[in-house]
C-alpha cells in the first residue's frame, strides 16, 4: 500500500537533501510543507502517514507542530529532524509524541536504518513509478537559502556545546543570511537598535578565520546586563573553573566566543569541506553601538553576513553571533553549497 509521506522544513535544500535519503524503493506519496501551519493542514488532508518535522521554522516551529497533534488527535507518525541537538530537544519532542529523532544532516543509510527499525519501510517488489517527485530532479535552492541550512546545522551543534556548559535549554531562532555593504550590517540586525531605532550598546569580540579561499570574521556581542547575569550564573554553576581572568567582561566574551565561533566553523567546516583557521578573539570595544564597534561607518564594501542568536531563558540572557565574509569569499561559499544541493558532496552524520 502507498504510504503518505510528509517532509515539513523551511530550508528547500533540507527538503532536498531529505528527499533524496529515503529508499528509492519504497512505495510512497510524497508531499512537502516550508512551515507547521502547512503541515497541519497537510495531516489534515490525509498527506501525512509519516511526517519528517524540522523543529527551528518561522509561522509555526516543530513543537507547536507536536502540540498541535496531540491536541486535535491528528493521525500520524513523526520523526523529527533537526540541526538542534541538545539532549533537552530529544526529551521535549520525545514527551511530546515524536516517533524518535533524526540530527541534521541526514544519510540514507540512517534514514534507511530507523525505518527498518519501526517497521515502516519495506521494499517494494515492483518498479515505483508516479508516486514520487524526481528527488534529483527537485527545484535546486537558492544560494543564500542553502546556506542557511548548513549555519542551521552548525549553529545547533554551538548551540548544544552552549546547552552544556551552561547547564541550560538554548533556544535557537532561524538565523538570518543577507548580503549587504559593510556600513549596513548594523542597520539589519534588529538587535542593534531597540523599539525607538535608537543605537544599543553592546559590548564584543572578533575572530578573523580563513580557509581554501574564504576568510571572514565571526563576532560575539552581549550587553552589560546579560553579561552580569552569565557571570552570575557561571559563578553559581562553574566556580572551579573561573579565575580573575575569565569573570572580567573581556574573558566571558573571549570563553564564549572560542566556543561558539569554534562551534560553528566546526561544522560549517565539516559540511563544505573547508578547514578554518581562527584568530585568539579580540575585544572590540565595551558598551558602544554596533556600527562603531564593527568600524563600519563609511565602508561600502559587500560583506555576507550570518547573524545568529542564542537565547537563554533561565536566567534571561541573548548573546549574538555574527559571521561576516569578505566579497571575494562568496564565490568559493557558492561553489560548495552547490555541489552540496546536488548532491556531488555528501554530508558528514
Amino acid at each position: 500500500m502507498t504510504l503518505p509521506v510528509l517532509i515539513c522544513d523551511d530550508s528547500a535544500l533540507a527538503r532536498k537533501q531529505m528527499a533524496r535519503a529515503l529508499p528509492s524503493n519504497w512505495d510512497i506519496e510524497l508531499s512537502f510543507a516550508s512551515n507547521g501551519e502547512e503541515a497541519l493542514q497537510a495531516i489534515q488532508e490525509g498527506k501525512a502517514h509519516l511526517m519528517f518535522l524540522d523543529l527551528n521554522m518561522p509561522v509555526m516551529n516543530g513543537y507547536e507542530v507536536l502540540e498541535q497533534i496531540r491536541r486535535q488527535d491528528l493521525q500520524t507518525m513523526v520523526l523529527v529532524v533537526s540541526g538542534d541537538v541538545q539532549p533537552e530537544a530529544y526529551g521535549r519532542v520525545m514527551s511530546k509524541g515524536a516517533l524518535d529523532f533524526i540530527s541534521k544532516p541526514v544519510t540514507a543509510f540512517q534514514i534507511k536504518e530507523i525505518l527498518t527499525r519501526y517497521g515502516i519501510f519495506e521494499p517494494a517488489d515492483r518498479t515505483i513509478t508516479g508516486n514520487v517527485p524526481d528527488r534529483e530532479e527537485l527545484p535546486a535552492p537558492a544560494f543564500l537559502e542553502s546556506l542557511r541550512e548548513v549555519i542551521n546545522v552548525a549553529m545547533g551543534q554551538a548551540g548544544s556545546h552552549l546547552s552544556v556548559l551552561l547547564g541550560s535549554f538554548i533556544h535557537l531562532p532561524v538565523p538570518e543570511v543577507f548580503v549587504c555593504a559593510y556600513k549596513d550590517v548594523a542597520k539589519n540586525l534588529s538587535y542593534a537598535q531597540d523599539e525607538h531605532n535608537a543605537a544599543i550598546a553592546l559590548s564584543g569580540v572578533s575572530h578573523g578565520f580563513s580557509g581554501n579561499g574564504v576568510a571572514g570574521e565571526g563576532i560575539l556581542l552581549l550587553n552589560d546586563e546579560h553579561i552580569t547575569r552569565l557571570r552570575a550564573l557561571m559563578q553559581r554553576d562553574l566556580p572551579n573553573q573561573l579565575t580573575n581572568d575569565n569573570s572580567t567582561v573581556t574573558g566571558i566574551l573571549s570563553d564564549l566566543s572560542e566556543l561558539l565561533v569554534g562551534s560553528c566553523l566546526k561544522g560549517i567546516s565539516q559540511q563544505l569541506d573547508i578547514e578554518f583557521n581562527h584568530s585568539y578573539p579580540a575585544l572590540l570595544g565595551t558598551q558602544q553601538e554596533l556600527a562603531r564597534l564593527l568600524d563600519s561607518v563609511g565602508q561600502d564594501e559587500p560583506v555576507l553576513t550570518i547573524s545568529i542568536s542564542y537565547h537563554l531563558s533561565d536566567p534571561d540572557i541573548d548573546c549574538y553571533l555574527i559571521l561576516l565574509f569578505t566579497e571575494d569569499s562568496i564565490p568559493g561559499l557558492q561553489s560548495r553549497v552547490e555541489l552540496l544541493s546536488s548532491g556531488s558532496q555528501e554530508l558528514s552524520s
